[in-house]
């Protein structure tokens, strides 16, 4: 997928495009959103009425697989928590450049040990890793286990991004059904089989960031369109007012239809709304 880096005053752009899929006999929404590469909770939040786990064959499923960019500096691993998304753009952009850009579902830390909100780099990179168990997750086990070893049962999967900050990594997972949820003590995992592609493509030294945005905006073609997720470690009062807040800031709020952008904040379906006032 390509975009651009938009220039100050510009709202970021749309990449991607939504799908939609039919349920097949024994299919659950969790298969179908692996298969998406999207998480648990996106595919739900795109089909609240539809059941997790015994779908019926043939219904019509929504893929939220168009996005708008995050508001962040627009270069190397961009993370918003809200969305449980990565992106990865190049190490180095500027205004206006035309870019590549990849995306990835993600698991996040839970609501008692949230994934933090700040700038990093990639310290180290490591295949195979052994898991030395931090003493606050030791005590949590069941049985416990000071050291697991490389292979299937290790939660950091085959690959780790160590984070220049604190014990946090960027790593795979033996549950790929954790990716769309609050699951990790801080970390940040993608599936098996997206973990070796990021891998790859990241360097020691590679920038990012981590964002906490539930609401973004974005334009399209002269439309203005906002994407909503749920405030997940409830940290915004009145999820209304602030995208009204993000609208204004903007200075999009003369092109936005009011209505139209409550109706998307109630509904916190993940995917971008046309909100544009006719």
């Amino acid at each position: 997928m390509t975009s651009r880096v938009p220039r100050t005053g510009e709202l970021p752009g749309l990449v991607g495009i939504e799908q939609q899929v039919r349920v097949a006999n024994g299919d659950t929404l969790l298969d179908i959103a692996r298969e998406a590469g999207l998480g648990y909770q996106q595919a739900q939040d795109a089909n609240p009425s539809v059941d997790a786990w015994v779908p019926k064959p043939g219904t019509e499923v929504v893929l939220p697989s168009r996005w708008i960019l995050p508001r962040s500096r627009h270069r190397g691993v961009v993370i918003n928590l809200p969305e449980m998304r990565l992106y990865l753009y190049p190490d180095s952009t500027t205004p206006g450049e035309e870019f590549e850009i990849r995306t990835w579902a993600i698991g996040i830390g839970d609501d008692e040990t949230p994934s933090p909100v700040r700038s990093f780099s990639i310290r180290t990179k490591e295949e195979n890793p052994t898991w030395v168990v931090p003493a606050s997750i030791l005590k949590t086990m069941d049985p416990p286990r000071r050291v697991v070893p490389p292979g299937p049962d290790n939660p950091l999967g085959a690959y780790r991004m160590r984070l220049s900050y604190g014990l946090y990594s960027i790593h795979g997972t033996d549950s790929p059904w954790s990716i769309g949820r609050l699951a990790t003590h801080g970390c940040i995992r993608l599936y098996p089989e997206d973990i070796g592609e990021l891998y790859e493509s990241v360097r020691v030294g590679t920038p990012g960031e981590i964002l906490y945005q539930p609401v973004k905006l974005g334009e399209d073609r002269g439309r203005i369109y906002v994407e909503v997720h749920p405030d997940i470690y409830r940290r915004i009062p009145n999820l209304a007012r602030f995208a009204l807040e993000e609208v204004r800031r903007a200075g999009v709020a003369d092109r936005v239809d009011p209505a139209r952008l409550r109706s998307a904040v109630r509904e916190k379906s993940g995917m971008p709304v046309d909100v544009t006032r006719e």
